[in-house]
């Protein structure tokens, strides 16, 4: 295996960028060793351009306050041309602070996990006449925006068909494509304790029937209004509440009157897939992350919602594979939770397990790693 650097960039847009990036970290890790030397950078912060720099507070406030702001966005930069322009004048104005992040992380291989990230990489990599192989990963299921086609790319790693089929129709060659699956962090597939010790350990009752209620890491979404008619229309059901980043709605529901024992609220975690085993169903909103996590643990899967254009065709994947229900309202989801519940956990799961995509990811990576450093000088 290879001895280096690889750089992982991102931008903090969500939780979804970083959590990849650890998940694949953490991949490389199990396969190399600490012997390659992984960081991690948030690409659109550190260019310092006004706007471009607050992205992931401007896509927090969008997703959970003004979601129509971030389609008009999606929209607008859908288009080859006009992201390729964009990146140039983001690149203008942000030259020399991209260039010092090369220089500083001296990668032999640079990983891409957002999209925005991708050109400004390429024009420096080109302008400094760098060597290191650059590969793109998708992270992204089934919509898949302009702003991730980008030919000067050496490799597109990609989650699903869906995605393949989607960077083919935007003009990128098959031989650059390859199937991965989606970077679910290692930790989702090792071996776990069973659900009763899990509660235990968790402090919830072990013999009610558990939902879990994510929206992501910025929060979003109608989590109050499910959780509080689940709590009134069925309070057989415990609810674990994960709220994110989102501290207003964290205080609410933790500083509620009288607030019923059976619902439990988390912020940011770091143990999903604990809680995701203590339940019996995941409830979230349509984060490609959370989707392919519950997969990984065969949990009964319900989408509540997605942030925007982006995530709306998540939706569909999901339907469409038969991987879990949509459920947009709280008359709906209590539906669901009715189906779910009911259903033997241990029946007709396996097959939909999803593939350890962080592993083959990694793989991957060290491969065209050592491939670049056995290149002649």
């Amino acid at each position: 295996m290879a001895y280096g650097n690889i750089l992982f960039v991102i931008s903090d847009t969500g939780g979804g960028h970083r959590s990849a990036a650890d998940a694949m970290i953490e991949a490389v890790r199990r396969l190399d060793g600490d012997r390659a030397r992984c960081s991690i950078t948030d690409l659109l912060r550190e260019t310092a351009v006004p706007l471009v720099r607050s992205a992931p507070e401007i896509y927090g406030y969008c997703s959970t306050r003004q979601v129509w702001l971030h389609d008009l966005f999606f929209r607008f930069t859908n288009e080859p041309q006009r992201i390729d322009l964009l990146s140039k004048l983001v690149y203008a104005k942000a030259r020399e602070n991209i260039k010092q992040v090369i220089r500083s992380n001296r990668p032999d291989l640079v990983v891409v996990a957002h999209p925005l990230a991708l050109r400004l990489m390429c024009i420096a990599r080109r302008e400094m006449r760098a060597q290191f192989p650059l590969i793109t990963v998708v992270t992204d299921l089934a919509t898949i925006h302009a702003s991730w086609a980008y030919n000067e790319s050496d490799l597109y790693l990609v989650p699903t068909w869906e995605a393949h089929q989607a960077l083919l129709k935007h003009g990128l060659p098959a031989r650059k494509l390859i199937y991965t699956g989606f970077p679910v962090h290692p930790k989702f597939f090792d071996s776990q304790d069973n659900q009763r010790a899990i509660r235990d350990k968790l402090a919830i009752d072990p013999h009610k029937k558990t939902v879990l209620l994510t929206s992501g890491g910025a929060g979003g979404g109608k989590i109050k209004d499910f959780v509080e008619s689940i709590e009134t229309q069925r309070p057989d059901w415990q609810s674990l509440v994960v709220t994110g980043n989102n501290r207003e709605l964290l205080a609410s529901l933790k500083n509620r009157p009288a607030a019923p024992s059976q619902t439990h609220v988390f912020g940011f975690v770091h143990n999903m897939e604990r809680l995701m085993l203590a339940a019996d169903v995941v409830a979230t909103k349509a984060g490609p992350g959370t989707i392919m996590e519950a997969r990984a643990l065969q949990r009964p899967l319900v989408v509540t919602g997605a942030v925007g254009l982006q995530e709306t065709g998540n939706i569909d994947y999901v339907s469409k594979n038969r991987y879990g229900l949509f459920a947009p309202d709280s008359i709906s989801l209590i539906k669901a939770l009715d189906s779910l519940g009911n259903n033997d956990p241990k029946t007709d799961r396996q097959q939909d397990r999803v593939e350890d995509g962080s592993t083959r990811i990694a793989g991957v990576i060290l491969e065209k790693m050592q491939w670049a450093r056995d290149l002649p000088a």
